[in-house]
């Protein structure tokens, strides 16, 4: 802790200041840990779930589906609340909203009551997750935000890789609860850390929390146009139907009210959230989709790829994969530092550019090449990213204005969420196409080697987009005013 204290000081900051400091970002690093432990150490007990519960794959899929796409749709909502009633508020609340739905996902007894408390968990988690960025920023000076940016991405790169790991020791040794369970003394701590350590929220005014017709409607609309559209790109029984098309036609009419609600508040000046865009923000948001759905890649092609073309056992193919996890972890707080004293944009360049490369090394890849190959390819697809994801959310942090800074900070991890599960189910589309992949004892390895090619083809091109729309930011001028 002292080492953190250390770093956190700034030129002319009293050692008085340091605990309180060092408090608020051991509250915002273990609840990255905890966001992340909750997305990746359930999937792995999916098998036992299903037996336990008496379910259907299938219908197991939905306790991952209903956490994410719960998370995803409140996470823009979060960030605007917390931008009214206070960033200290939202976390807190949050955080006890998720820890009691973790409990209570223990103490499951049918697959629709834990599907239910999981979706209850994905917003008490979209809460604080919305948040933490926006307070981080608060807290620190600008040229030290991108350390703390930076770190906590690569917390949750950590706890990303800690989560299947976690749980397959938990299934192991207990249950299937105890994969909940050990997660709600960690909800507890945080709980009380963030009680006593956050900033208040002095910033909020008593007329602030009043919220008029659009504002209402404004919120409905971004619930049920992201939820919707989540749903709509998750086929049911492994294919597309018509649940899908209604599910995307409600999506775009709640978009055609969310923009009809954000002319109405455009005309409003003493709404802070009124003025939020600016190019580079659009870009840096659009950027952050186009990321996600590209690493999105590696998880879905991944573990078949391994097993299949290779020959991996599936413990082995996990600690594979958990290789790049670490390595973002690594690269995301180098990059927070580099951003910090370089002041460069093109740490964000550098990142895509690793992105772009590895993406490309991976759609020339052969399996005689064996496991040194893939994993030359995606640990450089995960130094890029760790780098990209870092420097881009420091950037636009710093140019945001205080009383939008909650708004951003959700529109950053909305952006990301939305990337991650349009890639998930886009990548997994193209994999199966090209693959022809049915039952993994019918595999063919040319034909798993040809998938790979082929999506990880389409991810160059979402890299190279993405490249491209920031050199422009660059070499054009970006938006000198602040973002709000």
């Amino acid at each position: 802790m002292s080492a953190v204290k250390k770093l956190l000081k700034t030129p002319g900051e009293t050692t008085s200041r340091a605990p309180s400091t060092g408090g608020i970002l051991t509250a915002l690093c273990l609840a990255t840990l905890l966001n992340a432990l909750a997305v990746s150490s359930v999937n792995i007990a999916l098998p036992e779930l299903v037996a336990s519960l008496g379910t259907t794959y299938g219908r197991a899929q939905w306790i991952i589906i209903a956490f994410v796409m719960l998370l995803t749709a409140t996470l823009a909502i979060a960030g605007q609340a917390s931008d009214r009633i206070g960033r200290k508020n939202i976390f807190v609340h949050g955080m006890a909203i998720f820890t009691l739905s973790t409990l209570l996902c223990a103490m499951s007894t049918h697959i629709w009551m834990l599907v239910f408390f999981r979706a209850l968990q994905g917003i008490g988690a979209a809460m604080f997750v919305a948040v933490s960025m926006a307070i981080a920023s608060d807290t620190f000076s600008k040229s030290r935000v991108g350390m703390a940016v930076g770190l906590l991405g690569s917390v949750s790169a950590v706890g990303t890789g800690m989560g299947p790991v976690l749980g397959g020791f938990l299934l192991e040794v207990a249950n299937w609860q105890a994969v909940f369970l050990v997660k709600v003394p960690l909800g507890i701590a945080i709980y009380g850390l963030a009680k006593r350590y956050l900033p208040a929220d002095s910033g909020v005014k008593p007329g602030k929390t009043t919220m008029g017709l659009c504002n209402i409607l404004s919120i409905i609309s971004i619930f049920s146009a992201i939820f919707f559209y989540t749903l709509s790109i998750k086929p049911l029984n492994d294919s597309y139907g018509v649940v899908n098309i209604l599910a995307i036609v409600i999506s775009g009419f709640s978009l055609l009210a969310l923009l009809f609600a954000k002319r109405r508040l455009s005309r409003k000046t003493s709404s802070p959230c009124s003025n939020l865009g600016g190019h580079e923000l659009y870009t840096n948001l659009a950027s952050n989709g186009l990321v996600g759905a590209s690493v999105m890649s590696s998880l879905v092609v991944g573990p078949f790829y391994l097993t299949l073309a290779l020959g991996l056992n599936f413990s082995q193919a996990g600690l594979v994969m958990s290789a790049g996890s670490f390595a973002v972890a690594i690269c995301s707080n180098i990059a927070g530092r580099l951003v910090d004293r370089f002041k460069s944009r093109g740490v964000v360049l550098m990142g895509l550019g690793f992105l772009a490369l590895g993406a490309l090394g991976m759609t020339r890849l052969d399996a005689s090449e064996g496991v040194l190959g893939y994993l030359a390819c995606s640990i450089a697809m995960a130094i890029g990213y760790g780098t990209y994801l870092s420097s881009n959310n420091t950037f636009t942090m710093n140019s945001a204005a205080e009383e939008v800074r909650g708004s951003v900070s959700g529109l950053l991890n909305l952006s990301r969420n939305l990337g991650l599960l349009t890639g998930a189910s886009l990548m997994s589309v193209v994999f199966a196409g090209a693959s022809q992949l049915s039952y993994m004892h019918t595999a063919d390895t040319d034909l798993v080697v040809a998938g790979l090619h082929k999506v990880y083809g389409l991810t160059l091109v979402l890299l190279v987009t993405a490249l491209i729309a920031q050199a422009v930011v660059i070499l054009f001028g970006r938006n000198k005013g602040r973002v709000g």
